[in-house]
């Protein structure tokens, strides 16, 4: 394993500044509603990474608004095929889901109005569910921040990971016949390591993303790091303590308080069990400026709350398949030959997954959050929400629903090439 004046010297050799993402403007400035344009199009110049864009660029522009708001997205879909938007943790309207099972996706040529009000604050993402893997590996993501009137405002960075496409066939590997991806993350549509030169002692906040449809992060803990948020805003308390490991979907906030050069890498990580191979992969090279500001820690509003009760399992869900066969299953089912299990609106009930897989999958339902309860039967010191959450092999999730949203939502692995081969299903929640 490198030692971390190895990791500064390769950072030092390679790094170029983390790229800050631009924000899509307001085009219709109006009380309490953003209105904002995006277009899908093939990229000029593939040969950097990303095939595809919104608005010219990959990753996308930064929707931003506040809790309460209503946002309004126009897409325009200058592709060859069609597209969607799917509003990752956001719980939305049915229709507004961006998912072709009862809803047409958008053709070339066309434009779809996407309107729903942002009920919860957090660090979200967009991206197609249409040809999902293809479309989220060629570029086609950005981030959804909803900030909370109530909260602090440090200075706010947005960090999307990503593995990109390879146009290299000599520096990449296969994946899942769906192109070639690239070994080496990318952050913000820049290659890593990169460097980040923060006012010394200035708490940021960190909003970062994993937009890979395969690759895990894990994160160890650095001095002056915390992570304060999840999938569904603020964490009940905050986790000072790393590793901090994010699956393809999956998203965490950091308060970051930059006093010392550091560099945070991402370590290996087994997804079958076995041996974690090679060395920590450098992301962003720390180097902070001036004098250190006598800046304290940020007071959040965690509430400590703690967790629910586990309970008997009112659904099961078990994961199973292979790399080996490329088949991927629920309850031995794949999609679109599915059960569709029914919710009455209001119901609350204790979902179960096992993984009795080879490898780790990370289960994310949409349209509503979920309580975890228990992993193996032990309970969370804390009350956590989520939407995706990672199951390793042989592992047993307990999650608690309040059936709030009525549609016929997906459930699915986000490794999104196990998800096209089969592992995925539909909740249908019944009402109005």
């Amino acid at each position: 394993m490198r030692s971390l004046a190895a990791l500064c010297l390769l950072g030092v050799a390679a790094a170029q500044p983390l790229p800050t993402l631009p924000e899509a403007p307001d085009e219709a400035p109006e009380a309490g509603v953003v209105h904002v344009a995006l277009e899908a199009a093939a990229l000029p110049d593939p040969t950097h990474g990303y095939v595809y864009g919104f608005n010219g660029a990959s990753p996308g522009p930064t929707l931003r608004a506040r809790r309460g708001d209503t946002l309004v997205v126009e897409l325009t879909n200058r592709l060859d095929t069609p597209t969607t938007l799917h509003w990752h943790g956001l719980h939305v309207p049915f229709a507004m889901d961006g998912v072709p099972w009862m809803v047409d996706p958008v053709a070339p040529g066309e434009t779809f109005v996407y309107q729903f009000p942002l009920e919860q604050a957090g660090t979200y993402w967009y991206h197609p569910h249409f040809d999902t893997a293809r479309q989220v590996d060629g570029g086609l993501f950005g981030a959804v921040i909803v900030e909370d009137p109530a909260d602090p405002t440090p200075p706010d960075q947005v960090w999307i990971a990503d593995l990109p496409l390879e146009h290299d066939p000599s520096a990449a590997r296969p994946e899942h016949g769906h192109g070639r991806l690239s070994d080496a993350w990318w952050i913000n549509g820049a290659p890593t390591p990169l460097t980040w030169a923060p006012p010394a002692g200035v708490v940021q906040r960190i909003r970062l993303i994993n937009a890979s449809s395969t690759g895990y992060l894990a994160l160890p803990a650095l001095p002056g790091v915390r992570r304060i948020g999840g999938d569904q805003g603020l964490l009940a308390a905050p986790e000072a303590h790393g590793p901090w490991v994010l699956g393809p979907g999956d998203r965490a906030d950091f308060e970051w308080r930059p006093v010392d050069p550091a560099v945070w890498a991402s370590d290996p990580y087994s997804l079958n069990g076995g041996p974690r191979w090679g060395d920590p992969w450098p992301l962003v090279e720390v180097t902070p400026q001036g004098e250190i500001a006598p800046q304290p820690m940020i007071q959040w509003a965690f509430d400590e709350a703690a967790p629910s009760p586990d309970g008997p399992a009112d659904l099961l869900y078990v994961l199973s398949g292979s790399d080996r066969s490329g088949q991927w299953y629920i309850n031995g089912e794949r999609f679109p030959e599915v059960t569709i299990h029914e919710l009455a609106l209001g119901d609350q009930v204790v979902i179960e997954v096992r993984n009795l897989s080879p490898t780790h999958h990370p289960f994310h339902l949409h349209g509503h959050a979920f309580e975890v309860v228990s992993v193996d039967g032990v309970p969370p010191p804390h009350r956590r929400l989520e939407d995706t959450v990672d199951l390793g092999i042989g592992q047993t999730l307990r999650v608690r629903l309040n059936a709030t949203n009525p549609g016929d939502w997906m459930a699915h692995c986000h490794i999104l090439p196990h998800a096209e081969e089969g592992m995925m299903t539909v909740l249908r929640v019944l009402g109005e």
